[in-house]
């Protein structure tokens, strides 16, 4: 039997240097609505999970600082399994977040290659109903990360933590899906330097991708490099960056998900470093545009 790998990805925390400023990011552009407020601190939801982004201010900071990644682990026993996996890699197994246990029945916290934070939490608390709103995301999908140390990161990911490989861009890029499905609850892509390259966002349509598009370009937010079609997850997105405020912010619609049977007997594709394997909408193999 394979490792189970957690469910899927729940939220990011984030010191923000203006809470009132990133907060109001995150209500108009992204469609979120606020979940717990105090000051110094806010957290934000999407759906009925109890927040899918946690803000904290720190005006000490000139840009978003990314504290934690948080994923859920789908049962008690894959939390455990998890636990010891990591333990018996010689990972640090460490209490979650002080703030995050009055949210979660159970969790632990490690460190990634990368030195991200990551939590995974069992029974992350939910509401009744989602918000009220329209025009919002559905889901939280994943955060891409950039990486100088991208093989221990595949290696981390997969080996310990039971990711499976959707697909690779040759040797540079890496997609990896949990148990929820998606066809990535993480990326990763080989860089100079380490960062979430970006947080996604799932949509309920392509109509709202595109009103989201309109308004952050009514607003002077930088939404390079326009509206995409990407050839691995097949869904069409755009991209805000706003690094007061946290990684840039992927809005998408049309994420794929695995069948059951295709999440257990999928093989990942190997596709070229071309820019049409990263969107079919690129003109030629020299169309690199704006990436």
């Amino acid at each position: 039997m394979r490792k189970r790998a957690p469910y899927g990805f729940e939220y990011i925390r984030l010191e923000v240097p203006n809470l009132a400023e990133a907060r109001a990011f995150y209500e108009y552009h992204v469609g979120l609505t606020v979940a717990e407020e105090e000051p110094g601190y806010v957290t934000l939801r999407a759906d009925i999970e109890h927040h899918c982004v946690e803000l904290r201010e720190n005006p000490s900071l000139a840009a978003a600082k990314v504290l934690a990644l948080g994923y859920s682990s789908g049962d008690q026993a894959t939390l455990d399994d998890l636990r010891e996996r990591v333990s018996g890699a010689g990972g640090p197994v460490l209490p979650v977040d002080d703030g995050m246990k009055q949210y979660v029945t159970d969790g632990f916290a490690t460190v990634d290659p990368n030195g991200f934070t990551l939590e995974l939490v069992h029974e992350f608390q939910v509401f009744a109903e989602p918000p009220l709103v329209e025009l919002r995301p559905v889901d939280v999908v994943h955060p891409f990360l950039a990486t100088p140390h991208y093989d221990e990161s595949l290696a981390f990911y997969t080996d310990v933590l039971g990711f499976q490989p959707s697909d690779f861009i040759a040797n540079r890029s890496a997609f990896l899906r949990s148990e929820d499905r998606y066809h990535h609850s993480i990326a990763m892509r080989r860089a100079e330097e380490v960062s979430v390259a970006h947080v996604c966002f799932m949509m309920k349509s392509f109509d709202h991708v595109m009103r989201g598009f309109a308004k952050a370009r009514y607003k002077g937010v930088t939404t390079e490099p326009g509206v995409v079609n990407h050839s691995a997850s097949r869904s069409i997105a755009f991209y805000m960056d706003v690094p007061q405020f946290g990684p840039p912010v992927e809005l998408c619609d049309g994420h794929y998900v695995l069948s059951p049977e295709e999440h257990e007997t999928h093989v990942p594709r190997r596709m070229s470093a071309d820019p049409r394997n990263i969107d079919v909408w690129r003109a030629a193999a020299d169309d690199w545009g704006l990436v």
